[in-house]
Parts: structure tokens; C-alpha cells; sequence
């Protein structure tokens, strides 16, 4: 009785050692299990923060050069598309989807193609704007040139047409000694001062056109204009008088008659009858001819 009740400690003994090492087995295992997990979680959080602050910083890094490029001038819309599916990725990774190694890598990538873009497009606006600048030298330097030019030319015009005028005034005809005659009904002539009204029927005029070697010697029209008392030219258009012009402006005439200029200081005599009665007072006789006053003289009806 007493060898049965040794033998029964003995092997509960031996059954209570077994279960002691299997529990002492399974607690160590899953001890060892639960740090490997702690680690890993460790490492996870680790690796988002990680992502986290690149993600951060290439976010800051394509606003900066979507507004360099805006700046430039050039397009943004890729930019903005990758802006965006940054964005996606961000909050993905805020969600405990930490798979974006390779997509942190590809952002990096396309950043460094980008900086290559921009700085191509930034070499180009200063090349253009070196171009602009030397337009604008250039533009500015021949806006002076055409100011020269201009000036230039307006003083050489102005000089050709005081020369011009000179010229033409020494070239002019010169009417010399003229001399106003009242010829009556029956013939008679009296010089033209003091002459009664009622013996006045036509009026020569005489005079001499002095030589000059720079009038060219050619067919000239002279035109005659009486005045009356008051300064108003005597004209009817059925004896002959009209119009020309002389500095600027219409003159109107008396009378014409085309001479040919011989240079040889030439006797021309104009004869101009008046249907109507002259008036009392001072008439003045005024002589043109190429656009020049070439002399005048007076006669007086009492």
C-alpha cells in the first residue's frame, strides 16, 4: 500500500514538471513574439513619420516651382497634376498605407527633371530680355538717327526753299520807269496825273523790263491790276480780267498780255479801256509777273 501511494507522487511530480515546462515554453515564446511586434511596430511608425516629412517637403518644393514657372511664363499643368497626386499619396500614408518608398523616390526624380526645366526656361526669358534690351538700344538709337535725320532733312528744305525764293526773286523781271497815260476819245494823251475824269478813255501803261542774265528769255505772262481810290482792283471779265495767284493766295487782275522776254531792256506798253468813268483821287498801277510784284506806279483823276 504504501510502495502504490510513492509511486502515484512519483509521477504526478513528473506530470506537474511537464506542464511547468510547457507553460514556461509557451510564455517565453509568446513574450518573444509580442517584442518582435513591438519592434516592428516601432519601425512602421518610424518609416511614416519618415514619409510623412518627405512628402511635407516635396509638397513645399512643387509650390515653389509651379510659381517659378508661372513667373516665367511657362505651363503649370503638369505640375498641378503631380501636385495633386502628391496630395492623394499624403493622405493614403495618413491612413497607415506606408508603401510609398518608390513613389517618395519617383516625386524626388521628377523635382530634379523639373529644376533642369526651369532653369532652361529661365535661361531663355534672359536671353530674350537681353534681346529686348538691345532692341530697345537699337529702336532708341534710330529714333535719334530719324531725329537727325528729320531735322536734317527740314533745315536742308528750308534752305532749298530760301534759295529757291532767292533765286526766283533774282531771277525775277523788273519793271523800270513806269508811266501811266490817259488817253482820251479823240486821241489825246496826257500823263497820268491830275487828268480830268471826263477826258479819260483808256489807260496805257508803259514801262522797260531791265536785263537780267538769269531770267530765261521766253514768252511771259504780265499781269496789270489798277486800284481805285478806295484799294479795290479794277476788273471786268469781258475786257479781260481773272485771277492768279501770288503769294499764297487769288489775286485778282485788270488785265494781262504775254510778252516775250528778249533781255534787252524792252519797251512794253498795256492798253486797258474802261467802259465806265473813273473816279476822282490816286489810282495805283501794280505790275506781276511769275509769282513776283515786278513794279508799280500811280496816276491821279480830278
Amino acid at each position: 500500500m504504501e510502495n502504490r501511494t510513492t509511486a502515484s507522487l512519483l509521477i504526478g511530480f513528473v506530470l506537474m514538471t511537464l506542464i511547468a515546462a510547457v507553460f514556461g515554453y509557451l510564455y517565453y515564446h509568446e513574450r518573444a513574439i509580442t517584442s518582435q511586434q513591438e519592434k516592428d511596430l516601432e519601425t512602421r511608425i518610424t518609416d511614416l513619420a519618415i514619409s510623412e516629412m518627405k512628402l511635407d517637403s516635396i509638397s513645399k518644393q512643387l509650390d515653389l516651382r509651379i510659381a517659378q514657372v508661372r513667373k516665367l511664363g511657362g505651363s503649370v499643368t503638369e505640375l498641378e497634376k503631380i501636385k495633386a497626386q502628391l496630395e492623394a499619396d499624403r493622405s493614403a500614408l495618413r491612413r497607415g498605407n506606408n508603401f510609398l518608398t518608390a513613389r517618395i523616390n519617383e516625386y524626388e526624380t521628377f523635382l530634379t527633371k523639373k529644376d533642369s526645366e526651369i532653369a532652361r526656361l529661365s535661361g531663355e526669358n534672359k536671353t530674350l530680355s537681353n534681346r529686348n534690351e538691345t532692341l530697345t538700344v537699337v529702336n532708341t538709337s534710330l529714333l535719334e538717327e530719324k531725329e537727325l535725320l528729320t531735322d536734317s532733312l527740314t533745315d536742308v528744305l528750308s534752305k532749298a526753299t530760301d534759295l529757291e525764293a532767292k533765286v526766283n526773286m533774282a531771277s525775277a523781271m523788273r519793271a523800270r520807269g513806269v508811266k501811266v497815260y490817259a488817253i482820251s476819245a479823240k486821241g489825246r494823251v496826257r500823263e497820268g496825273e491830275g487828268i480830268k475824269a471826263r477826258r479819260v478813255d483808256n489807260i496805257r501803261v508803259e514801262f522797260s523790263l531791265e536785263k537780267n542774265p538769269l531770267t530765261a528769255q521766253e514768252t511771259k505772262r504780265i499781269y496789270l491790276k489798277i486800284l481805285d481810290p478806295q484799294g479795290a482792283t479794277l476788273a471786268d471779265a469781258s475786257l479781260g480780267s481773272g485771277v492768279f495767284q501770288y503769294a499764297g493766295s487769288e489775286q485778282t487782275y485788270t488785265l494781262s498780255k504775254d510778252v516775250y522776254y528778249s533781255n534787252s531792256d524792252q519797251e512794253v506798253s498795256i492798253l486797258y479801256n474802261r467802259t465806265q468813268e473813273f473816279q476822282k483821287g490816286t489810282y495805283t498801277v501794280e505790275l506781276y509777273a511769275e509769282g513776283q510784284k515786278i513794279g508799280t506806279g500811280t496816276f491821279s483823276v480830278k
